[in-house]
């Protein structure tokens, strides 16, 4: 228990400590436009932030002289840490500035932007301190990073980086990151965050305010969606839609292909067979949905219908929830298919969330193989990706994998309906926007924007749900179990 007790204090620590230094911007916004008394509220939860960080951080080096290094099952233990640590002094700053007053409510919104989620209790955004806003976006953004880039290049945690990668990148059939790599890492960063500042520039000059901007392109690079648009995307122009969603799906493909492209390895790039897979299945989806619109649709509405469902399909596929229509108003086919694209989700390695496109690929590879052993029993048969044999242990890890989310997803679906809010078949779709960290996607369209509906308990299995959904689900249920406590 020694070496997991310094582990979490570490992981808390630092984990606090970027908390802390994330709340600068929205400090600093809060005091240019003169709201003073949000401003205090962030001055006072950055400076706990770090008094707890060096409570966590100081004894845990002190501890460290002579220690155990940690081991790779440790960076389970880190990264769940750091997410809980994440959500919980990430509420704070709401608190304090007085937009949410219960901790359970609080909790629910950081969660939702440190997992990318999306979804909101908040209402009357227009109306929200700029510095709160801020903070809502600047969460999702941390969280499109997720949190790795950041530990790898700037925090490293006692050697355990190698594990934080491989929890990650869990299943996944891409090339990891380097974890002792700094320079690697801080490229990465680079590139998420010149991405950012280019579609902010982008923004401006599609004639969209420079702080709605600033959200906006937090909100769709790191595929959790928040904006201080009350009305949603429809109050953006059809240029910036546009660029919105052509950011959002370069977000959804595997961050480790732009690592390759500045290497200057763009045939591999290219030639990735999960990056074909996902626009292939984006461009197939919302060709039909822009189909079937047309045909239940008023013709004078046509360029408008193959706006929205190319919109739509790239928000459901990257996971980022916003909306540029009532998609509630949809007919069922359409809605069904922006169903399917939430749960495939994007590329591995990626901001979005979802099933991932690879892991899907593998499934149906397998469910292939299985019959074709059915035909022919004594012929073997590969499961290649990408040109190479995928390993059994992957297959099984993968297979495992869609197996705990269907799991998952029936035992959270059960408890959220014994509450009030979620005692209908609304409950389904919003289980399914959490687990796979689709955000807004409530199919229940009395709830509109907000999830204030549900209970604070309610609200903190919804909390607990996106962090599964973000971490794979085993990274964290792997801790529940007594075999991982042992010290074999």
């Amino acid at each position: 228990m020694g070496i997991a007790y310094r582990i979490v204090m570490r992981a808390a620590g630092a984990a606090s400590a970027l908390v802390g230094i994330a709340m600068l911007p929205s400090l600093a916004v809060s005091l240019f436009f003169r709201e003073y008394r949000e401003a205090a509220g962030f001055a006072l939860c950055l400076a706990a932030a770090l008094l707890f960080a060096g409570a966590m951080l100081l004894p845990a080096r002190l501890r460290a002289a002579g220690g155990p290094e940690p081991k790779p099952r440790d960076g389970m233990l880190i990264v769940s840490v750091w997410w809980i640590v994440s959500s919980v002094l990430g509420g704070l700053p709401y608190m304090a500035c007085g937009v949410l007053g219960g901790p359970a409510d609080a909790v629910f919104e950081s969660a939702s932007g440190f997992t990318t989620t999306g979804a909101t209790v908040l209402s009357g955004l227009s109306a929200l301190p700029r510095g709160v806003l801020l903070w809502r976006s600047v969460t999702g953004w941390l969280g499109g990073l997720e949190i790795l880039a950041a530990s790898l290049a700037m925090l490293p945690l006692a050697g355990a980086g190698h594990a934080v990668a491989q929890i990650e990148s869990a299943a996944s059939l891409s090339e990891r990151l380097p974890a002792r790599d700094r320079g690697a890492s801080l490229r990465l960063l680079a590139v998420y965050a010149g991405s950012t500042l280019l579609l902010f520039l982008i923004l401006c000059g599609a004639a969209t305010k420079p702080f709605d901007a600033i959200l906006l392109a937090l909100g769709a690079v790191s595929t959790a969606g928040f904006s201080s648009l009350a009305g949603g995307m429809v109050e953006v122009s059809d240029a910036a839609a546009f660029f919105l969603c052509v950011f959002m799906l370069l977000a959804a493909v595997n961050f480790t292909l732009y690592r390759r492209f500045t290497a200057r390895r763009r045939g591999v790039v290219l030639q990735d067979e999960e990056l074909r897979c996902f626009f292939v299945i984006f461009c197939l989806a919302s060709a039909m949905i822009g189909l079937h619109l047309l045909l239940v649709s008023p013709r004078g509405e046509a360029v408008q219908n193959i706006g929205n469902a190319f919109f739509e399909a790239a928000s459901a596929l990257t996971t980022t929830g916003c909306h540029r229509s009532d998609v509630f108003l949809w007919p069922p086919f359409c809605k069904l298919l922006l169903l399917f694209l939430m749960l495939t989700g994007g590329c591995a390695a990626s901001t979005a969330g979802g099933l991932k496109v690879g892991r899907l690929i593998i499934l149906f590879r397998l469910l292939r193989r299985n019959i074709s052993v059915r035909l022919h029993p004594n012929a073997v048969f590969a499961i290649k990706f990408g040109g190479r044999a995928v390993q059994t242990d992957t297959v099984n890890a993968i297979a495992a994998h869609a197996m705990l989310c269907i799991a998952v997803f029936f035992i959270a679906t059960t408890v959220l309906s014994f509450d009030g809010a979620g005692a209908s078949a609304g409950a389904v779709f919003d289980v399914l926007a959490c687990m796979s960290n689709a955000g807004p996607a409530a199919a229940d369209p009395a709830f509109g924007a907000t999830w204030a509906a549900y209970s604070s308990p309610a609200k903190l299995f919804l909390s607990f749900l996106m962090i599964l959904g973000r971490l794979e689900f085993a990274t964290v249920l792997l801790l529940f179990t007594p075999r991982y406590w042992k010290n074999d």
